[in-house]
């Protein structure tokens, strides 16, 4: 058992263990006709340690996975010998990356540290929930742009990056140099083209999004995210899992509870996910365009001019996933000069396996890859190329 599901059950074995030997204890009292108060010891002991582990089954329990034990205590080390904190996600951010982001924002107020948040030029795709923030909560002075954060980021300062371990792909890299000390936290397999600066480096494909590593940490950590932070962390946990319905196991569930007791609506974050019309009709132009290609991988190129093109590219890719016959998708669309790859999979073909070979990855069943100063007709040919040699591997 992966992940939070291991850590759960290693927290509640040995109170499960302790109370199921109360009890048999208990059995041997009255065979034995033990004194009536030792009886009721026995009996009160079994009873709580019972209840002790349903409430830890129930809440997450604590971590006893040393690998998570040495996360959460860099994290907490790294960020109460801060003087100031600033959480980064990666470019064109998703509702991964700022709710990911976001969502580090209460362990920063759980331990009295300042904090800011930097945003990117590009966030078409976040900008319902940004807003929500610039407007429904007490966040003056925590949203910087990556030009003002370089300014006054030093030595004392921590740099948390969220949902990328690639070193081309952050807000900023001018942040990692000159911050005392950073650390990367990932959910995306290892791609090889790690960001070398970072002092620890967190990459756990066994979570669903980051977005769920972080809701770990809070819990961990009791530092409850407020109303507006839970709906930034359940939303991105929707997208990355596709409504719950990818990557998904008791320990998502589990998560996606305890964000929605802190607050967190899942009708008003689905709501988040609105598109306009003009990415609709690229959506459905790419989906009506596609072509099969080799054992059930579609393919398609996600035409148009919008300048967040990207969104309907993703879009595209999963929407092709429904379709009869298809076990994996790939889009393609091309924007100011850079070409966008999204890659979806039902999980019998390895995406990540396939985009790995161009130079991207991500999950077996999500994975994307960016290429800059190239057309789109190269890089079909380049991925329908890599797509044969890993049918030739898996064959």
């Amino acid at each position: 058992m992966k992940g939070t599901d291991k850590n759960i059950l290693q927290g509640f074995k040995p109170l499960w263990l302790i109370g199921s030997a109360a009890v048999l204890a208990l059995a041997a009292a009255v065979v034995y006709f033990m004194p009536i108060i030792f009886v009721f010891i026995m009996l009160s002991c079994g009873i709580a340690a019972i209840a002790a582990a349903a409430v830890m089954r129930f809440f997450g329990g604590s971590c006893g996975d040393e690998d998570e034990k040495e996360m959460i205590g860099a994290v907490k080390k790294a960020v109460e010998n801060s003087s100031v904190v600033y959480l980064m996600g990666h470019r064109r951010a998703d509702f991964d990356s700022f709710g990911a982001c976001a969502g580090m924002g209460a362990l920063c107020r759980r331990y009295g540290k300042p904090y800011h948040l930097v945003v990117g030029d590009d966030i078409f795709a976040i900008k319902d929930i940004y807003d929500k923030f610039l407007t429904g909560g007490d966040y003056s002075g925590v949203f910087v742009k990556a030009s003002q954060a370089e300014k006054y980021i030093n030595e004392s300062s921590l740099l948390i990056v969220c949902d990328t371990h690639v070193s081309r792909l952050v807000e900023s890299y001018e942040l990692i140099k000159k911050a005392g000390n950073t650390i990367v936290l990932d959910h995306h397999n290892e791609n090889g083209d790690c960001i070398q600066d970072a002092d620890r480096l967190f990459v756990k494909p066994y979570y669903s999004s980051t977005c769920e590593l972080v809701a770990a940490l809070l819990k961990n950590t009791c530092s409850e995210p407020n109303q507006l932070e839970a709906e930034a962390l359940l939303a991105g946990i929707m997208v990355d899992t596709r409504n719950f319905g990818m990557n998904t196991g008791e320990h998502v569930f589990s998560t996606a509870a305890y964000l929605c007791r802190c607050g967190a609506d899942s009708a008003s974050a689905r709501m988040l996910f609105k598109s306009t019309m003009n990415l609709e009709r690229a959506k459905a132009n790419a989906v009506e365009s596609s072509k099969m290609y080799k054992k059930g991988i579609i393919f398609s190129i996600c035409d148009g001019s919008h300048r967040n093109i990207y969104l309907a590219c993703a879009r595209a890719a999963d929407e092709l996933l429904d379709i009869k016959g298809v076990e994996a998708s790939i889009v393609l669309c091309r924007y100011a000069g850079t070409v966008f790859v999204s890659a979806r999979s039902n999980g019998r073909i390895d995406v990540d396996s396939i985009l790995k070979k161009v130079g991207g990855g991500g999950h077996l069943n999500m994975a994307g890859v960016q290429f800059e100063g190239k057309d789109i007709q190269s890089v079909d040919k380049m991925l329908k190329d890599a797509v044969d040699k890993y049918l030739m591997e898996v064959k």
